[in-house]
């Protein structure tokens, strides 16, 4: 009887595995599909939109010199510069005709390998419609190239009053051709917008699955106990109160586990599956909540590109301001992208092998790679590691903690005094804490202090950076089931307080 107990309960126990590992895999295959979906916004829709920038400024430029060749066209035989000038701006008119052309080809490239890689056919039609637009507007320009070539032509010969009235077709053309590009950039908006309606769709659908799926899990293992067991009733009985609670979402619920019998490793099971399945919805809302402010940040400053362009094609008078501020937009963008794939480097290595290090050797190695910077803000660093040297944590995330807390100290130094960072580690309880004060500009942490741990959030924007350092510090802490505080007043510094596990 006990050599059949013990192979049932054997194989269920090796099925129960399983089916934990599966749900494990699938976990992270949707996660990892997640940061595919964003990695593809990045690799698409950022040169797409730095291709229609750099068409839509080369065919201001070439309708600029077609103006200045009609002008100065009506001029020849009257001012001395007259024919140099217009051959000046024909030239420029027809290099930038063919820059604009091949730019169109590379851009239908771009969107032919969109297409190619699209993971939905909803975003394989958004991308082949983008590929007939450009294909039209390549017609149009090619259309408008061949009419404002004519006009030149004609004043070549000298036929000026016939010249002078098609420039008026040709202008409309010119029109109708900025037109597009701003159709174009709306339906690459709406590419974006479908890419990351799509991600937070997989996310909220994940963690329901990874609920569903747990519960069936719980379900199995609490018959398998009762089975096993008569004296497993109570147990079981906290066992299915606990699975009810984790039903109505509760996944922070615990079970007091018996201190012998078939249940107790049962039990201690559920609680550990409790944890991490706790750990990974924590994981899930903060990537949801991290794409949320991702699509925000990437839809702004495409809204204010986009809005740019279109007065750009109103008003040509201050067009070199309008093109700084689109440079701008363009460079928030790539700010975002790149922030994008800091963090996602940052989850590839978070469950790195913990190692013992030594707090010394480690700040000393992010002193060495910031020497320069720390020389030029001539910042005193002060520690004190002699209570608790050492700490068991992986090394590429401690030297980005004290890389991130640095770096952030130089960038809000006060200019009134010389900035002056102390660290200490001392241990409190079973914790081993990590202490950075500052006495730097500072900031009224009862208003701001858990909203500058929070993504692409920064008190003062004039800084520059991507607004992600404490983010990343905060991300790290967390998966390692630690926490940070943070105290500080406006002229009085910052203390960074860190229970590292």
């Amino acid at each position: 009887m006990r050599k059949t107990l013990a192979k049932h309960i054997s194989g269920a126990s090796l099925f129960l595995i399983v089916l934990l590992i599966a749900i494990g895999i699938f976990s992270m295959m949707r996660i990892y599909n997640s940061h595919n979906s964003i990695d593809e916004v990045a690799r698409i829709d950022v040169p797409l939109i730095e291709a229609m920038t750099n068409i839509e400024t080369h065919q201001l430029e070439q309708s600029i010199n077609f103006e200045r060749a009609v002008r100065f066209a009506e001029e020849i035989g009257k001012y001395e510069n007259a024919q140099e000038n217009f051959n000046r701006a024909d030239s420029i008119f027809r290099y930038l005709a063919v820059l604009v052309d091949e730019e169109l080809k590379e851009a239908e490239e771009q969107v032919k390998v969109g297409i190619a890689e699209a993971i939905s056919d909803n975003q394989r039609i958004i991308m082949k419609d983008l590929l007939n637009s450009l294909k039209r507007m390549e017609k149009e320009h090619l259309s408008y190239e061949r009419d404002a070539l004519a006009v030149i032509e004609l004043f070549k010969a000298g036929n000026v009053a016939e010249a002078i009235d098609r420039v008026a077709d040709v202008e409309a053309e010119e029109e109708k051709f900025n037109k597009q590009v701003a159709v174009i950039l709306l339906q690459i908006e709406g590419y974006t917008a479908t890419v990351v309606n799509g991600i937070e769709s997989d996310e909220r659908n994940t963690l329901r699955l990874i609920v569903l799926f747990t519960c069936f899990f719980v379900m199995i293992a609490i018959i398998i106990s009762f089975i096993s067991s008569n004296k497993t009733t109570i147990p079981i009985d906290q066992l299915t109160e606990g699975v009810k609670r984790l039903g109505k979402g509760e996944t922070s619920v615990q079970v007091a586990a018996p201190p012998t019998g078939l249940t107790a490793e049962l039990t201690t099971t559920f609680n550990e599956m409790v944890v991490k399945l706790h750990d990974a919805q924590e994981e899930i809302e903060r990537h949801i909540h991290f794409s949320y402010s991702t699509a925000h940040d990437l839809k702004a400053p495409i809204i204010n590109l986009i809005g740019l362009l279109e007065r750009l094609d109103k008003s040509a008078d201050d067009h070199d301001k309008i093109l700084e501020h689109a440079q701008t937009s363009a460079k928030q963008i790539q700010t975002v992208v790149n922030a994008l794939n800091e963090v996602h480097k940052l989850r590839e290595n978070l469950d790195s092998k913990s190692e013992l290090l030594n707090f010394e050797d480690i700040l000393s190695e992010v002193e060495k790679s910031i020497s320069v910077q720390l020389e030029t803000s001539k910042v005193i660093v002060t520690r004190w590691f002699a209570k608790c040297p050492t700490v068991r944590y992986p090394a590429s995330q401690l030297k980005s903690i004290f890389l991130n807390l640095i770096t952030n100290a130089i960038k809000y130094s006060s200019p009134n005094r010389l900035l002056e960072i102390e660290i200490e580690s001392y241990k409190d309880n079973d914790h081993i804490v990590l202490e950075v004060r500052d006495n730097g500009m500072g900031f009224d942490s009862n208003v701001s202090g858990t909203e500058i741990l929070e993504p692409f959030k920064q008190l003062d924007t004039s800084k520059e950076g991507s607004g992600l350092g404490l983010y990343l510090i905060k991300t790290i802490i967390d998966h390692h089931h630690g926490h940070i505080e943070v105290k500080s007043k406006p002229e009085k510094g910052t203390i960074f307080t860190i229970y590292l596990n």
